[in-house]
């Protein structure tokens, strides 16, 4: 513990040193700054990176944190810094931030961050101080949002905020936001700025997982390639438009709408194709092909069953692959 204490102490300072190097652009900013959340009968005072002292009690803050709780009951350096009395905790989040997280342990109305990307902030300090209970609050808060108020991250955004929490170690957020890169190319381009936040092997575990999802599609398409039954897609055998008529063939429309030699080379150069986006393609196929009375009939009889097992099995495919072996 006093060995953890002493890597965020010098966290929590080197993030004061950048903050006073601007100290007057901090002063005069501070109207801007949410407004500390001060309590009635506080023994401490945690300070934020930006120098916005907050007054809480010892015990709140003890309960949420088993990192604080340890940290509390060590013996305070007769020299330590107190103000009105009260002992001082210098941390490195900044006043934002110790706004939301303090909100989240008292009584009264939650200050959850409308970016997506400073909820993964206000996570990653959750996990960093062991506060396991108001984690799961603030992910709890975050499904519940409505889609007006918390929009998930997409486009490049998405490469993003996969960075933060990979280097931050939330895992479900690292696996949301690595789905969500799917629908992007995976381009320098597309990365940006975004492409400096990637720390240690982050990049190339986002390529290998996106490389795995790419293979369980190919796999899942050839599956429905197969010819002979039990293979789903044996009901389109007998299309009046195979010349010759063969009942070991699949009619080309359908092979059109299941190939997949373009994933072999475009995996990081195009977006994955989503399950729905195929079947919209079966669909639009069969609009095309309406001179045949064979598909027709299966179409009558089994097609839309075919496009619901099609769909489901590719959203199996790319949803089994993870990110992160934990």
């Amino acid at each position: 513990m006093v060995t953890r204490f002493k890597s965020l102490q010098a966290e929590s300072a080197l993030s004061l040193v950048r903050n006073q190097e601007d100290i007057q652009s901090n002063v005069d900013s501070t109207t801007s700054l949410p407004e500390p959340l001060d309590v009635s009968d506080a023994d401490l005072i945690i300070r934020s990176s930006d120098l916005v002292n907050f007054r809480i009690h010892q015990t709140v803050l003890a309960m949420a944190s088993p990192f604080f709780d340890d940290l509390l009951s060590l013996p305070q350096p007769y020299d330590s810094e107190s103000v009105d009395g009260l002992p001082v905790v210098q941390l490195a989040e900044d006043a934002e931030l110790l706004h939301s997280l303090v909100s989240v342990l008292y009584p009264v109305p939650s200050v959850i961050p409308e970016s997506h990307e400073k909820v993964l902030y206000l996570l990653a300090a959750c996990q960093k101080y062991d506060m396991v209970e108001a984690q799961s609050y603030i992910r709890a808060e975050v499904d519940r949002s409505a889609p007006w108020e918390f929009l998930p991250p997409f486009g490049s955004t998405a490469f993003r905020a996969y960075a933060i929490a990979s280097e931050k170690g939330l895992i479900p957020e690292m696996e949301s936001a690595a789905r969500r890169t799917l629908d992007q190319p995976m381009t320098f381009e597309t990365l940006g700025e975004g492409l400096r936040l990637f720390q240690g092997s982050a990049l190339r575990d986002l390529a290998r997982f996106r490389k795995r999802c790419r293979d369980n599609l190919i796999t899942c398409l050839k599956s429905f390639l197969q010819v002979d039954a039990p293979g789903p897609s044996s009901i389109w055998v007998g299309c009046l438009s195979n010349k010759p008529k063969s009942s070991k063939v699949l009619p080309i429309w359908l092979c059109q709408v299941l190939s997949y030699e373009d994933l072999k080379s475009q995996v990081f150069t195009h977006p994955l194709p989503t399950p729905s986006g195929i079947c919209a393609r079966y669909l639009t196929a069969l609009q095309t092909h309406d001179d045949c009375t064979s598909c027709l009939r299966v179409l009558a009889k089994k097609g839309s069953g075919f496009a619901s097992q099609l769909e489901s099995m590719l959203k199996h495919a790319r949803e089994k692959v993870r990110t992160s072996l934990l």
